[in-house]
């Protein structure tokens, strides 16, 4: 093989295991679609950095053929490393064919790859030009080799950081997904169609040109303007992200939900509402979810049926088992689509349980049981449940999955709803207390019975939440100065404990306090 030739497979060798490192790098936590694109991109790169190495093994080998002296310590050192990449490349097809979560072992593999892949060029390179050179002068070719590979890799790394950078969530963001200072969205009712005699789904146009990165089981939080008094409340999601053109909710109408009986009783078509979002945590993800069981009660299945329909969407080859818990078959939402959507997934699994069957139901009935989930559960322990409804239906559903074994890692869930239940906590401080918002130099009263997210929204000041019943995280934010009560706190990490983080939508003030808001 020529110098020309061998120079230019090195290039292409290095080259295509940087460009697999740089891949991973800059496209961790891309939108689902643009994700699978890249995955694509990754393996086809990945095949033929394989293919090369078998090229360019098969000529070490060609050069070694007859050698009659004893091999050189820098000829051993160049074997050594390219028999290293074999077993190197062998884990990482396997690890990317069967273990797709496993992002930080493909990681470690990939750079691992490109180390050594580097090394091997640049001792080749290096020994080649130097071989030549005088005391006084350094070859054209390995200075111009040496200053292009210096500024591809300043390029590189600058890229990286910026792309990183960009991505990298703030504070707020490591708690709630996104900052409460993202602008908000001007959204227009365009569609109402009608699900049961207590729900409807409303469809609202995005501003032209406006995309909003969303995955599936994810929510918005809505700034309603309601006979001139702002109301803000969060729904879920139940379109799939793949529709870029709209976002649809399905509010249920509840006794004393004030904002949930205008959206069904006198919302209009042209209707327009502000957005802020998406938000949570609670979605499904394909390169992490080979198995999921999605267990809903009641209007939980929002989050649920927008899964589903992404997985419908892009053919998602995922064994999905759906539980949806209600009290009527006529309490259903979304029944056509379940029906469409089992003959159409073929790994789809639709368990439908009614706690007040008629006459003519044959299937189950009553609340959720054990036994229900070991006759209609395939693989429990390697499933990964999505629980979404009621905080009693949460709680029995936990509490089951717990029984048979699940590990509470495996378990996701989402919950909207009021105040948490149980007795409120009333501080000793008599009197409204102050709190101020540090970002936006904003400060009011708030009184020591009502929560910090209650105090904000009556004063029109806007917190990204979610559940309100500190379940979900969407809310947390930095407590400054100041000492609050938190009705809840499991959500939050040791880590975000320890830099500050409160729940503000159960927590209520003991003294005046400063948010990092």
């Amino acid at each position: 093989m020529s110098v020309v030739v061998s120079l230019i497979l090195a290039c292409l060798f290095v080259f295509l295991a940087g460009f697999n490192v740089w891949n991973m790098l800059t496209n961790r936590g891309t939108s689902a679609s643009r994700s699978g694109l890249w995955t694509q991109v990754h393996r086809v790169t990945g095949y033929a950095f394989i293919a090369l190495f078998v090229i360019l093994s098969y000529f070490m080998l060609l050069r070694l053929k007859g050698w009659s002296d004893e091999l050189s310590p820098r000829l051993i050192l160049h074997m050594v490393l390219a028999l290293s990449l074999a077993p190197l490349l062998l884990v990482k097809v396997i690890v990317a064919r069967y273990r797709k979560a496993e992002r930080d072992l493909l990681m470690a593999l990939g750079i691992g790859i490109f180390t050594i892949a580097f090394s091997l060029v640049t001792l080749n390179l290096s020994i080649h030009y130097l071989r030549d050179a005088s005391t006084g002068k350094v070859p054209v070719g390995i200075s111009t080799t040496v200053i292009l590979l210096v500024l591809i890799s300043a390029a590189i790394a600058f890229f990286v950081k910026a792309q990183t950078k960009s991505k990298s969530p703030s504070l707020n963001k490591s708690a709630g997904e996104l900052s409460n200072h993202d602008e908000p969205l001007n959204l227009t009712l365009a569609r109402i169609e009608s699900q049961t005699h207590n729900a409807r789904t409303l469809r609202f146009l995005l501003p032209r040109g406006r995309n909003l990165p969303t995955r599936p089981g994810q929510f918005l939080t809505f700034e309603w303007m309601i006979d001139g008094k702002p109301m803000t409340r969060s729904y879920s999601i139940c379109s799939s992200p793949v529709q870029t053109g709209y976002i649809e909710i399905t509010p249920k109408r509840v006794e004393n939900g004030y904002v949930s009986q205008f959206l069904n009783d006198r919302a209009q078509v042209g209707l327009t509402v502000k957005a802020r979002g998406p938000y949570g945590k609670f979605y499904f993800d394909e390169s992490k979810h080979q198995r999921i069981v999605l267990i809903a009660g009641g209007s939980g299945i929002t989050p649920m049926i927008a899964m589903l329909r992404y997985i419908d969407d892009l053919c998602i080859q995922v064994n999905a088992t759906l539980i949806y818990c209600v009290r009527t078959a006529q309490d259903v939402f979304f029944n056509n689509d379940f029906a469409a959507l089992q003959g159409r997934l073929s790994k789809f699994r639709y368990v439908l349980v009614l706690s007040q069957q008629s006459s003519e139901w044959t299937g189950w009935s009553g609340r959720l049981r054990r036994e229900i989930l070991d006759r209609e559960v395939e693989r429990a322990l390697e499933s990964t449940f999505f629980l979404c409804g009621p905080p009693g239906f949460m709680e029995l559903s936990r509490a089951l999955l717990k029984d048979i074994g699940v590990e509470p890692s495996r378990i996701l869930q989402e919950s909207f709803g009021g105040a948490v239940a149980g007795e409120r906590h009333s501080a000793a401080t008599v009197g409204p207390l102050e709190i101020m918002f540090s970002r936006s130099g904003v400060t009011h009263s708030v009184s020591p019975d009502e929560t910090l997210l209650e105090g904000a929204e009556r004063n029109g000041l806007l917190i990204p939440s979610g559940c309100r019943q500190g379940v979900c995280g969407t809310c947390a934010t930095r407590l400054l100065s100041g000492k609050v009560q938190m009705d809840a706190e499991e959500v939050l990490t040791d880590e975000l404990r320890a830099e500050g983080f409160i729940l503000p939508c159960v927590s209520r003030p003991l003294s005046d306090i400063t948010l990092d808001a």
